[in-house]
């Protein structure tokens, strides 16, 4: 990849990546229109694997090349001409038409899951609803028993650190298992395709085929969809409700869940980055992207306004992508929020978090909540007790108050002076003036401990 050059006066919301390899975009001028610039593309397989098989000891080369035929029929490792091919023929499946099909299903899987979390008593989020629904969900999409939809996608992670091999202290051991896991993989896709249910992705191909897709590509891209589907739409969901079951009663607005599904793609998307290579120069304003250099656009920053204060894209979202590689399952992750919700709302719909502290996941790629536990509100305090407003609503309306929703940046002294307000109006002490929490989690926290 070329070397970044040096420059005193880059674009505004582009800095230099670590060793030279390109740029990092923040901005959202500049984000929408490099991604929409045909002469970025995708970091390919190829490169990757050729690099990789160059350290491999021979009797592990044929193996490797076979993995790396695999990769090159992915769509979202394609070029962009081969990706516009692979994307039509995969594009049925998430046109407005097929999605309203799906809808009758998505539901009953919802109102599944939250009946079964109400048996309970409460439950997990993330693990309870939100990963059992994507996974739910996505083994209808396929065509498969949600187990083997699970199963399936455990081999295709162990498939995709093939692609990391070469790092590993042992690359050929890497691809032996990976090349282990892409053959159980074929033969259970085989087997669940001669019993797929018609209206599936897989209940397709065996009827009809896939548009005019020779089986080896039909074949990789079902792969893909069971690999790139589920931390993305668990991780969305999990976001909205961080944000939306903060308080009792939110869920019963329609208006409301969808503007937190909104709000949450836009301040915490599931996926932290997206990845372009450079295929040729490409000059925005006087900077110019070189040949060979990788663009990373960080999507939170780039889902804000842009920094000239110009109208770009008017309110679109950025997390699912944008241009030519944007996600075909955009419309279908909104509808799956959307009907989890809905039926939340319908059959809980007085749950609420039962922690005001998020822990979030710690991933490179990867942004959403660890846990979420949620349940019914707590009994209303005996007659005479003074107020002193449940965790959720103190975040809320701390995060209101403040236009902020990331719980650990460093509040100024305006903001510290207005959060004591909040407190105050919520029937909580003011800390001493000395002793002033630094972040929303901090207030929280400190709010949430007796002060005699």
């Amino acid at each position: 990849m070329s070397p970044t050059p040096s420059l005193e006066t880059p674009l505004p919301g582009v800095t230099a990546l670590p060793g030279g390899l390109g740029w990092t975009v923040t901005d959202r001028s500049v984000a929408v229109r490099l991604l929409a610039d045909e002469r970025l593309g995708v970091v390919e397989s190829a490169p990757v694997m050729a690099a990789l098989a160059a350290r491999l000891p021979p009797e592990v080369r044929a193996p490797a090349a076979e993995l790396a035929a695999f990769a090159e029929r992915i769509m979202l490792q394609a070029a962009p001409a081969r990706h516009a091919e692979l994307r039509r023929g995969f594009g049925r499946f998430f046109t407005a038409d097929a999605v309203d099909a799906l809808l009758p299903d998505l539901r009953l899987l919802a109102e599944r899951a939250v009946s079964e979390a109400v048996a309970r008593g409460g439950c997990e989020f993330m693990t309870q609803l939100a990963f059992r629904y994507a996974v739910d969900t996505g083994a209808r999409l396929i065509g498969l028993p949600p187990a083997e939809y699970r199963r399936l996608h455990k081999l295709s992670q162990q498939l995709a650190l093939v692609a990391y091999a070469a790092r590993l202290a042992d690359p050929a051991q890497a691809v032996r298992d990976g090349h282990a896991a892409l053959c159980e993989i074929r033969s259970a896709v085989a087997a669940a395709r001669a019993a797929a249910p018609a209206g599936s992705v897989l209940g397709q191909w065996q009827r009809e085929g896939i548009g005019e897709l020779p089986e080896p590509d039909v074949e990789a891209n079902i792969v893909m969809l069971i690999q790139a589907s589920l931390e993305t739409v668990a991780g969305m969901l999990g976001n909205t409700a961080a944000r939306l079951l903060g308080s009792a009663g939110a869920l019963a607005d329609p208006a409301r869940r969808e503007a937190a599904i909104d709000q949450a793609l836009r301040a915490e998307p599931p996926l932290k980055t997206l990845e372009r290579l450079v295929r040729e120069p490409v000059e925005l304003d006087g900077f110019r992207f070189e040949a060979g250099q990788v663009v990373s656009v960080r999507i939170a920053e780039a889902n804000r306004p842009a920094e000239s204060g110009e109208p770009v894209a008017g309110r679109a979202v950025l997390s699912f992508g944008w241009g030519a590689y944007r996600c075909l399952g955009a419309r279908l992750a909104r509808h799956q929020a959307l009907e989890l919700f809905g039926a939340l709302h319908r059959l809980a719909p007085d749950w609420v978090l039962q922690d005001a502290e998020v822990e979030r996941v710690r991933h490179l790629r990867f942004d959403m909540p660890r846990r979420l536990p949620l349940g019914p509100p707590p009994s209303p305090p005996p007659a005479g007790t003074p107020a002193a407003g449940l965790p959720g609503d103190l975040t809320e309306a701390l995060t209101e108050a403040l236009a902020e929703h990331d719980l650990d940046r460093p509040l100024s002294s305006v903001e510290r002076v207005v959060a004591a307000a909040v407190l105050e109006e919520m029937g909580r002490p003011r800390p001493e003036p000395t002793d002033l929490p630094q972040t929303i989690r901090e207030w929280v926290t400190w709010a949430n401990h007796d002060r005699g």
